[in-house]
């Protein structure tokens, strides 16, 4: 019977246009439309919130020689209001750990050395299931992403108008190009790619993580009501491209969602063009530069 849901959720699924609408009505089927609200229900029973959390805002992130890019990234999210990062190590064979290092003794960096093909979704149900219980909200990202509240001084002033009743909170997520660099630049990524595409291509979620029940990539199935916001409010900046020199080195790392081999297949020139978007100038991360700065070359 369970195969036979699977089956007719993946043909029905296949005739809808919208991704993010086929994905749920695919998992209403295969799981079973009553199950689900019966489910849901027993769910939101089921939790109970500590009276006070650790942490307001943590990040869960799967990394792979991200080296280069590791401290600009936390210190960039720390300086927004983040004050955990729960970061899975997928066989990484650069310095991540000696850069980690002193974040691990700090406490602000969680580490899980997590070998293995295709483990990102099982990095954030680990997670999930280790910690749901220390943040209040949970931010389910990559290394070359970064959350930048456009309308808010930081993440904790947005996170503070989000309703008590909102499980996830779903950010647009804006490609950026690769501001006609051939090789990796100097500095900053945030300074050094500064031109992105005019509008969002897909999502990433804020999640409370008590509330998650099943895991996705951009979307997350959960418990209780979903929140978009505009990216005039809060987005995140994906530096997919960099450079064409840095783009040729996340091929050789494989992709963590599809394996090894599908992230050099994927990652090659006609994937680099499709995403190098360079139409409108976005300084909004760049309020941060200086300080980022000056907290590397102390």
């Amino acid at each position: 019977m369970k195969g036979l849901r699977r089956f007719f959720a993946h043909v029905i699924a296949t005739f809808i246009p919208s991704k993010r609408v086929s994905r749920r009505v695919k998992s209403l089927i295969e799981y079973g439309v009553v199950r689900k609200m019966r489910e849901n229900r027993d769910f939101r029973k089921s939790v109970r919130a500590p009276a006070k959390f650790k942490y307001n805002l943590a990040i869960v992130a799967i990394m792979k020689n991200e080296g280069p890019y590791l401290a600009e990234w936390i210190e960039f999210h720390k300086l927004l209001g983040v004050e955990k990062f729960y970061l899975y190590d997928n066989e990484s064979s650069d310095d991540t750990q000696k850069i980690l290092k002193p974040y691990i003794k700090s406490g602000l960096v969680d580490y899980t050395f997590f070998p293995g093909e295709k483990m990102q979704l099982p990095a954030y149900e680990d997670c999930i299931a280790r910690h749901k219980n220390e943040t209040k909200w949970l931010a389910v990202i990559d290394l070359d992403e970064f959350l930048v509240p456009v309308k808010y001084e930081n993440m904790t002033d947005f996170l503070a108008t989000v309703p008590e009743n909102v499980a996830q909170i779903i950010i647009p997520w804006v490609i950026f190009g690769s501001n006609g660099h051939k090789n990796k630049p100097q500095g900053l990524v945030i300074a050094n790619y500064t031109m992105r595409a005019k509008k969002n291509w897909l999502y990433k979620a804020i999640v409370n993580p008590r509330m998650v029940m099943h895991m996705g990539c951009h979307e997350h199935d959960v418990a209780g009501a979903t929140k978009s916001v505009r990216m005039s409010v809060c987005r995140v900046h994906h530096y997919h491209c960099k450079s064409w020199q840095e783009y040729k080195l996340k091929a050789m790392r494989g992709d963590a969602w599809d394996g090894a081999d599908a992230g050099v297949k994927k990652y090659q020139m006609d994937c680099f063009k499709k995403h190098d978007l360079n139409d409108v100038y976005d300084g909004a991360a760049l309020r941060f530069a200086n300080q980022i700065d000056g907290i590397l070359n102390k």
